[in-house]
């Protein structure tokens, strides 16, 4: 299968390089979307993805699996994808709501220096009531490795570190899967990447 994959916020297409070869190693063709948080409005990279993705052959089937930041972007294309629609969508530690340290991440200026428009959006609760939700089939992997201590945000929540498990989930009958993992490396995760083997042999 044709499989693109999308890096997170403030990362690039290395990170994704390990899930990529391992993916490669099964079989599959890989593909990475690289975007620039820093230097890129949220709209235009949409709009730059649906692009590629409209570029990947009509006749084969894609999976599309982004982490975090990557996994809005994903969904964000959907409506413009309606003749082109992923077999599946597999979104790594993604929000589908401000995540509770976005309280931290607001007050901090060098986050809101590198990641400017994306780094608002994904701290905003407009912005998730707007995003489309998946038409697609959609598999959830969250991350559950964070620490957990009553003085920290997610206090004794499952959480990755930087979101909680909960923070990830979509409802309506959407699968999500918890691996012992942190936010950072979930896409290295061997659980992870047994998890999208069998959702994609589905």
């Amino acid at each position: 299968m044709n499989i693109l994959l999308l890096h997170g916020q403030g990362r690039t297409t290395n990170a994704m390089r390990l899930l990529g070869f391992r993916l490669g190693r099964l079989g599959h063709a890989v593909g990475y979307f690289r975007y620039y948080t820093r230097t890129e409005k949220f709209a235009d990279i949409v709009q730059r993805l649906v692009a590629v993705i409209n570029s990947l052959p009509h006749d084969q089937p894609y999976a599309l699996i982004g982490h975090s930041m990557g996994g809005l972007l994903a969904r964000a294309s959907m409506p413009a994808l309606k003749d082109h629609l992923p077999s599946h969508l597999i979104l790594l530690a993604s929000p589908s709501q401000p995540p509770r340290m976005a309280s931290i991440a607001k007050r901090n200026l060098l986050y809101r220096y590198l990641t400017t428009d994306c780094g608002q959006k994904v701290l905003s609760a407009d912005f998730y009531q707007g995003l489309p939700m998946p038409t697609v089939p959609t598999t959830i992997i969250a991350g559950s490795g964070g620490p957990r201590v009553s003085w920290l945000p997610y206090g004794h929540e499952p959480n990755d570190g930087v979101m909680s498990v909960q923070d990830t989930h979509l409802g309506l009958g959407v699968e999500v899967i918890d691996v012992p993992s942190i936010h950072t490396f979930i896409m290295n995760s061997r659980q992870t990447l047994q998890h999208i083997q069998r959702v994609l042999e589905c």
